[in-house]
């Protein structure tokens, strides 16, 4: 006898409840795929970190264009970044998720050695280019894996645990830029990118051990891998029937069979209205999250420390500070993300982010650069730390889970491209015009991106729908589109499969 518990996401079988699992083998998997938001964070932290190091400074920004090679570094990365997120679309459907998580891996490697190693600002510009297209790919391919090997119960706190990665490797790399200061050496900056090669091998490896995902290989016919798979990352030992297994399969290979004549082209996307809104939802979702300003203060904290008054020590030391708030609020938005759902996050952190916008500008246009008022200048840095726990509570990991988990399988990869292209795109917008910026219009800035981010923030709950709870398959309902099985109904039909007397099925709050 069983009983399906949909909103406990339990089945009872003979009186025994059997819930999702998460094996140690899912768990691994989705540890390696956020190695994809390690790699950005970590490169771009790396470089944020330079430039406050001394011997970076004397090296490449002594001279009078020491501002529009600053822009230049973090322009090519970005830009480079949004190429890599157009290119995955392409390898991740045609090859696999793993396979271009693999590449990127070891082109990150390469491009860390050639950070390291350059001798020029031409070479360094170059292998940041390099950089950009790897991590581009990556942090595009890495949530679109992890999203389809994680259980639907919480499915949003591990893909979401991209934007925890990305800050764990802002955690590392504000340390070691703070240890390197320290040392005297000229070739002292250069040790970042040596670790930034290192962490490539690492992942690259790592990818090895990592099965590929179970609905890639379903859209790809090879039905006995993709139930090989789903066992290893779901079995259940209270489960000795598989049925939530088999119930995950049929619903899988039922709703791609169903899509399989669809298109796949972004045409496709531009001209289908569910579509076309799953591509609005994504570009809005991570408009609003760059439009809080983060990747502005997350790539010139040291320096913007410094503008309050603090000595290099006291940079590093702040943005050390800074990340590990920002760490410990992205763990509690993976966890509350199951509980009060993406949306509800969202208006909270857009409409927090852009009220400290709207405060730090403020004290910025009264305190910045005077150290003599040292209530104002502590009030500014106490709102770049109120800033990131808004943000990192309610917006880092959310944008990761719902902007990939809203797509159908055959467009997932090229769902990642529009969400992720968006974020470099944005990225690079307000990185490189921040430097040019704050000479011209100073706190005004903050200004201007608080206002693009509160615009975002009222259109967001009449427009994106929930999809906290569903599966990957069901989420097309909320759009529209025809869920072919739906899991109540492959659970019944793998139960029946299985002489597994039906009794009934409630919904149990």
């Amino acid at each position: 006898m069983w009983t399906s518990l949909r909103l406990s996401k339990s089945i009872v079988i003979d009186g025994v409840a059997v819930r999702p699992h998460t094996t140690k083998v899912n768990l691994l998997a989705v540890a390696v795929g956020g190695c994809g938001g390690f790699s950005f964070g970590y490169a771009n932290s790396a470089m944020a970190g330079s430039f406050a190091q001394p011997t970076f400074i004397a090296k490449f920004l002594s001279g009078s264009n020491a501002t529009n090679i600053t822009t230049a570094l973090i322009g090519v990365f970005l830009g480079a970044g949004f190429i890599g997120s157009l290119l995955q679309a392409f390898t991740s459907q045609r090859w696999g998720r793993r396979p271009t998580a693999a590449g990127a891996a070891l082109w990150l490697a390469i491009s860390g050695a050639l950070q390291a190693g350059s001798v020029n600002t031409a070479m360094l510009i170059v292998s940041r280019a390099i950089c950009g297209i790897s991590v581009g790919m990556a942090l595009a391919n890495c949530p679109v894996y992890m999203s389809e090997v994680s259980p639907a119960h919480v499915r949003g706190m591990l893909t979401g645990g991209s934007g925890v990665t990305l800050t764990i490797a802002y955690v590392i790399a504000s340390c070691l830029s703070l240890g390197f200061s320290y040392i005297e050496q000229s070739y002292a900056w250069r040790l970042q990118f040596v670790v930034l090669a290192a962490f490539g091998l690492f992942f690259f490896v790592a990818v090895l051990f990592i099965p590929e995902s179970p609905r890639w290989l379903v859209e790809q016919e090879r039905y006995d891998e993709a139930w090989a798979v789903l066992r290893k990352l779901h079995q259940s030992s209270k489960d000795s029937n598989d049925l939530w297994v088999y119930a995950e399969m049929r619903q899988i290979r039922a709703q791609i069979e169903s899509e399989r004549s669809q298109q796949t082209g972004f045409r496709y996307i531009a001209t289908n209205p569910s579509m076309r809104k799953r591509a609005l939802c994504s570009i809005l979702v991570w408009l609003m999250a760059q439009s809080t300003g983060v990747i502005v203060i997350s790539s010139f904290t040291p320096t913007l420390f410094g503008q309050l008054g603090y000595g290099t020590i006291m940079q590093f030391g702040l943005s050390i500070a800074w990340t590990v708030t920002s760490l410990l609020a992205g763990c509690c938005n993976a966890y509350l993300m199951e509980r009060l759902g993406r949306i509800k996050l969202f208006i909270f952190g857009g409409s927090l982010c852009t009220a400290c916008l709207i405060v730090e500008g403020v004290l910025q246009k009264y305190y910045l650069y005077d150290t003599t008022n040292i209530a104002g200048t502590k009030a500014a840095v106490a709102m770049y730390f109120i800033f990131v726990i808004g943000y990192g509570g309610s917006v880092e990991c959310g944008a990761y889970a719902y902007s990939i988990e809203i797509w159908p399988t055959h467009l997932r990869s090229r769902g990642g491209t529009i969400a992720l292209s968006t974020l470099f795109l944005t990225t690079c917008a307000y990185g490189t015009a921040a430097t040019a910026a704050f000479e011209s219009i100073g706190w005004k800035y903050y200004i201007v991106m608080a206002c693009i981010c509160i615009a975002c923030v009222s259109i967001i709950p009449f427009y994106c729908p929930e999809t906290k709870g569903l599966t990957l398959e069901e989420i097309g309902a909320k759009f529209g589109d025809h869920v072919e099985v739906t899991f109540d109904e492959a659970v019944e039909k793998a139960a029946i499969s299985h002489n597994v007397p039906v009794v009934s099925q409630v919904e149990v709050a």
